[in-house]
């Protein structure tokens, strides 16, 4: 009988050993792969006023602009704004629209994979919770704190005067991020 016993707790720590290993790997090889020469999240370089959104699977970034930029410093917004005016601006593969009011919006699909190669381990692990969308949305108006939020439909942030709602999109499996800002209101 105690050799019955014995057998069955083993049997019991062997599989629950081998699930955690299972259910770890995945996060245990994306830690474990080589840093790149240039990370794409911190060292991206550039600063904007609004909230960005990086496609994790090339490590593109686009600007949810809503303001006018000043000339001298992009992450600074103009003294005078025009309004009334539509504009698109493109990149990260995304096509954001701004109306003539202060919200800027675009339309992403979800299922991007996230390229871990382009990342360092510090930033794949920032990235974790925004891996499944395959954008995060960027706060990168001070280089010193930049911090990613997750894209998760019903979500609502408020980053650096700016309200970002994260909406079902028109298409299927796909998500609208709209930013809306409040510093002239």
């Amino acid at each position: 009988m105690k050799t019955s016993r014995s057998f069955y707790k083993w049997a019991l720590t062997i599989t629950f050993a081998l699930c955690a290993v299972i259910a770890l790997g995945v996060p245990i090889y994306r830690y474990s792969l080589p840093e790149p020469e240039r990370c794409a999240f911190c060292e991206c370089g550039q600063r904007y006023h609004a909230s960005a959104i990086i496609n994790l699977a090339t490590g593109e970034i686009v600007e949810m602009s809503v303001y006018e930029q000043a000339s001298a410093r992009p992450w600074d917004i103009a003294a005078i704004q025009r309004t009334g005016y539509f504009r698109v601006s493109y990149g990260a593969g995304l096509q954001c629209w701004c109306d003539g009011g202060y919200s800027c919006q675009t339309e992403l699909r979800e299922g991007v994979i996230m390229n871990d190669r382009l990342f360092c381990r510090r930033c794949r692990i920032l990235m974790t919770a925004a891996d499944q969308r395959g954008y995060a949305i960027l706060d990168l108006h001070d280089p010193d704190h930049i911090r990613p939020y997750a894209i998760i439909k019903g979500q609502e942030y408020e980053i650096n005067g700016y309200t970002v709602n994260i909406e079902p999109g028109q298409a299927p499996y796909s998500i609208c991020v709209k930013t809306v800002g409040h510093l002239l209101d």
